[in-house]
């Protein structure tokens, strides 16, 4: 990859994330949501996607190779944080009467407790995000430092 490739790819990683994080939003806030839209495992999402194909080969770089880790532990934990979220709002309990399964389609009705749990962690989960928009730009300032020796080796 080029250095302006790098730069392009960490800009469309960074959408992705967002809109991750905003659907997720739209979640807590009511709105209807499918739960494919907001994967629970960090490598099916947008941004997993990238961190383990292009994000990944910014290993091989002394530069970015620790900022790639750190961003990989942020992702991580950002999952596990909706992990939580998940639960509350598509977990349904397994003591349903037949008749509830069949009319319920596995949606589940979210109590208000459950409401404001979610939105504790959803507190926690714009807090990790942040750490990892925040590394995303350390990662955009190093790899505009990339030399082209640098990119020569790790292809």
């Amino acid at each position: 990859m080029t250095k302006a490739e790098i730069l392009q790819e960490i800009t469309k990683a960074k959408i992705a994330h967002k809109r991750w994080v905003k659907r997720a939003d739209h979640l807590i806030s009511g709105l209807p949501v499918d739960q494919e839209f907001i994967p629970l495992d960090a490598t099916i999402c947008g941004f997993g996607k990238w961190l383990y194909s292009q994000g990944s080969e910014l290993r091989v770089i002394d530069a970015t190779r620790y900022i790639i880790d750190e961003i990989e532990h942020h992702h991580d934990e950002l999952h596990a944080i909706y992990g939580e979220i998940y639960k509350l709002y598509f977990i349904l309990p397994q003591n349903r009467s037949l008749l509830n399964k069949v009319f319920t389609f596995n949606s589940k009705k979210v109590s208000k407790k459950e409401r404001e749990q979610a939105k504790l962690y959803f507190k926690q989960l714009v807090y990790a995000s942040d750490e990892l928009l925040n590394l995303l730009d350390k990662l955009e300032a190093a790899s505009a430092h990339i030399t082209y020796e640098q990119l020569i080796t790790s292809n």
